[in-house]
Formats: structure tokens, sequence, C-alpha cells
């Protein structure tokens, strides 16, 4: 029994193990079957999962683009705001002294710098536009035509045409400009504004020491400028010109601002503290007038700088008003001593290329003058005053100026190989 047991037992497992391979056949066909299945479900969920994934990217792609390229562009119009059933665009921030435009221009806005410059009102004084000011001032700006002799030739006086321009200050007919515009002038005459004949013009007095002169033509009931106060200018102001450019164009118009105050420029061996400006100013401008937002004349334009633009300069009313009235009044400024003479440096270039000493060359000498009377000549070279070495006519000048009328001083000066001393008396400025 036992051994039968045993014997079938192997048997049995024999069978066993032929069922278990059996079993094990089917079992492994089975599991073929539902893992095709599987294989199918996941790569169907691995589709579909790419799809969502796909249209999820997608969307956030378009999204990404719409808010990154489209809405910005959208954000930054102007706000708009309904009203009843249509929309109005809301008004902009405008720059101060802009005015709206209404031309119906893209930008709705335009700036102007005469607006901006333009000082506002200030107690009884209405700051006016540019086109009132040009009304105001223009009626009293006049064009100048001086004949100038500049030497002889073969016995024969040479006369030129200056131009320039001036502003008249009273209703009989006064009338400043420069002086460098009539100096040396035998004659002058006037234009005037509305009318195209010169009228003659007598040259009350000059001063080369501010480079203002004053005319007067026999007129009456003339239109004149109001002076202003050039002391209360500030940087960045309106600053409108007027006058006779290129003397052929009476009664331009230019616009811009005071660019500075004081500057300190040397012009031909003279030294002047001006007004800067880039109201365009050129040959022809000098003696014209300077005025501030108010019509009010605040300098007198004499120079501007050739190698660059916007750069003029101006001479300060207030630094000569009483050099004005001086004129008026006495024909020239009383207080001031003079040479009466008319100088130019000698720079070491100029020294060696004719053998000179360094110095200020004398051109021109009034014989009525305190130089003259002392024996002053043309063509004499100035090289020390009491004793200080003269370098520049600047530096004439200074020494100049810090005597009175009646003080003596000593020139010593370069005449033909020979050197003298030569003691002159200075006399007050006059109008001979």
């Amino acid at each position: 029994m036992d051994t039968l047991t045993h014997g079938n037992q192997p048997s049995a497992q024999k069978t066993k193990k032929v069922n278990v391979k059996a079993l094990g056949g089917l079992w492994g066909r089975s599991n073929n079957k539902r893992g095709a299945w599987k294989t199918s479900s996941i790569v169907l969920t691995i589709i579909g999962a790419t799809l969502v994934a796909a249209l999820v990217i997608g969307s956030a792609s378009l999204m990404f683009v719409f808010f990154r390229f489209v809405r910005p562009s959208s954000q930054t119009a102007i706000p708009t705001q309904t009203v009843g059933t249509t929309q109005k665009e809301t008004a902009a921030p405008t720059l101060a002294g802009s005015t709206e435009d209404t031309s119906g221009t893209s930008s709705g806005k335009h700036f102007s710098v005469s607006d901006a410059a333009t000082l506002p009102d200030a107690g009884s004084k209405k700051a006016l536009s540019t086109t009132e000011i040009a009304s105001k001032v223009g009626p009293a700006t006049v064009s100048i035509l001086a004949e100038v002799s500049y030497g002889s030739v073969n016995g024969s006086q040479q006369v030129a045409e200056a131009s320039g321009s001036g502003f008249i200050v009273s209703a009989d007919g006064y009338i400043v400009t420069n002086n460098h515009v009539i100096e040396g002038a035998t004659s002058a005459k006037v234009i005037v504004p509305g009318e195209t004949d010169p009228i003659d013009a007598v040259i009350i007095g000059t001063d080369a020491t501010t480079d203002i002169a004053v005319l007067k033509i026999a007129r009456t009931n003339l239109t004149f400028v109001t002076l202003g106060d050039s002391d209360s200018l500030q940087v960045g102001e309106l600053a409108v010109a007027i006058g006779n450019p290129f003397g052929e164009l009476a009664g331009s118009v230019t616009v811009g601002v005071i660019s500075a105050l004081d500057r300190e420029i040397s012009i031909n061996g003279s030294s002047y503290n001006l007004l800067q400006t880039d109201a365009s100013i050129n040959a022809g401008n000098s003696g014209g007038p300077l005025v501030n937002s108010y019509g009010e004349v605040v300098g007198v334009t004499n120079a501007k700088v050739s190698e660059g633009e916007g750069i003029g300069f101006a001479i300060p009313i207030n630094d000569v008003k009483t050099v004005i009235e001086d004129l008026v009044n006495n024909g020239f400024v009383s207080g001031r001593p003079t040479l009466g003479i008319g100088v130019v440096t000698v720079d070491q270039t100029t020294a060696d290329q004719y053998g000179w000493p360094i110095g200020a060359y004398v051109r021109q000498v009034d014989p009525n003058s305190a130089a003259g009377k002392a024996g002053i000549q043309v063509g004499d070279i100035i090289t020390k005053i009491d004793g200080t070495d003269i370098t520049t006519t600047e530096q004439l000048v200074e020494i100049k100026n810090s005597h009175k009328v009646g003080d003596s001083i000593t020139m010593t000066v370069e005449r033909n190989g020979a050197t003298l001393e030569i003691t002159i008396v200075l006399q007050e400025a006059s109008a001979t």
C-alpha cells in the first residue's frame, strides 16, 4: 500500500507536472491575449494623454502669444470712455506750455517752444504771444544804412555801405543801435517799417566801450519800444529777436530762449558781459532789439558765433540805459576817461611776421582827443603804460578804465624802430 502510494505519487506528480506544463501552456496563451489588450490600452492611453497635452500646450501657447504680443499694444492705447452711444478718447496729459492740436493729427498734441518759454502774467504785465510781440515791437524796429569810409586809394576816398538794425526809443525819433554799425560812418540813413525811402539820420552820440550809438530822425508820433529789466531775466525764458539780417530781410522775427546770463565775451579787443540766446541772429541783426515775454526790450543784439548754430549775444539793456540817456542828453557818456584811439593787438605771430614788438597797434587817432593832442600817431605800437607791459588791447582798456578823467598816464610806444615816452592827460569822453 505504502509502496503503491509512493509508487503512484511520482506518476501522479508526473501527471501534475504535465498538467502543470499544459496549464502552463494554456496560461501562457491566456497571458499573451491579456497582455495584448493591456498593451492596446496603454497605447491608447498614451495617445490620449499626448493629445490632451498637445491641446493644453497649444492653448497655453496661444494665450502666451495673445498676452505677450497682442494685449500689450491694446494696453498702450489711450483709454476710452463711453459717452452716450459714442466713444470719446480720454485726454492725454499735455506738456507744460503745449496746446491741444485740433487739426486732427494722430498725436493730438502740439508743443511750442515759445509757449513753453513764455512767462506768466506778472501784475499789470500781460504775457504776449510771439505774434503780439512782433506786432508791438516790429513797427519800432528800423533798418540802418551807413556809408563808412575805410581809407583812400590813389587819393580817392573809399566808401562802403554797412547795414544793421535799430529800435526807436522815443516818439520824436531817437534810435538806439550798435556803435559798430555806424563806426567810421560819414552818413547814416534809416528805413522805418512801412516805408521804402531811407530817411537821413543824425548821429547823436557813440560809445565804443558798450558798443552803443544813438541816432535821430526828424519825425514825430513814431511807435517806440518799452525798455524792460534785464536783471530779472531767467535762463530758459522766451527771447524774440527782430531785425534786418543781411541788410535785405527787414522785420525778420526769430524766436528762442535766454540761453545764459553774464557771458564774458571778447570782441575785436573789447570785453563785454552779454546775454546769450539761441534766437537766430545774423549779420545785419546788430543793433536790433531782443524782447521778452511782455514785449519789452531786454537786450541789444550785437554778436554771434560764426562757427556754431544758435549762439547769439545781446547787450543787457540795464547795462546801457544810462549810456543811452547820456548820449541823448550830452552826446557822450559823462565821467568816463577816453584816449581817443583805435587799437588792435600785435600778438607773437604778427610780431614775428613784421618784426614788430608785442603790444597794441594804433590804427586810428582822433586829432582832438587826449592821445591826439599828446602826439600819438597811426602806426605807433604801444608796448607799456606806466611801466606795465601791454600785450593785448583788453589790457590797455582795463588800465585806462582804472583811471579818472584828468589823470596822467605815460605810454611807451615804438615808432619806426625808435622808442618814445609820451605822457597823456585823460579827457572825458565827449561828442567831438
